[in-house]
């Protein structure tokens, strides 16, 4: 189906047009009965969905681990690696790239 023309109203005529057209079609091959939409979801868009699921699971902040960073930071244990600090900083920003 080619739809032409500005506006909203043009397209929508058509499109309704060619579902009304399609509906009698089926009625006609189906002994009656209209068929509906269908929908398939990808292997991957389900594997996407499992995924969303288990990470919905995990808690948003790890309640343990910032327990005992506040509490090695309260009693002075805290000794954070200032050099794996920079190179996460220039890993992460890309810095250790040569541009081109």
């Amino acid at each position: 189906m080619k739809i032409n023309g500005p506006g909203g109203i043009g397209p929508l005529k058509a499109y309704t047009a060619q579902i009304k057209k399609d509906k009698s079609a089926q009625k006609g091959q189906n002994n009656g009965q209209i068929l509906g939409d269908s929908v398939e979801i990808s292997k991957e868009a389900m594997e996407m969905q499992s995924y969303r699921s288990m990470l919905d699971k995990l808690p948003a902040v790890r309640e343990e681990l910032v327990a005992s960073l506040k509490q090695s930071i309260q009693d002075g244990s805290y000794r954070p690696d200032s050099e794996k600090i920079a190179a996460g900083i220039i890993s992460d920003r890309n810095l250790d790239k040569a541009s081109s």
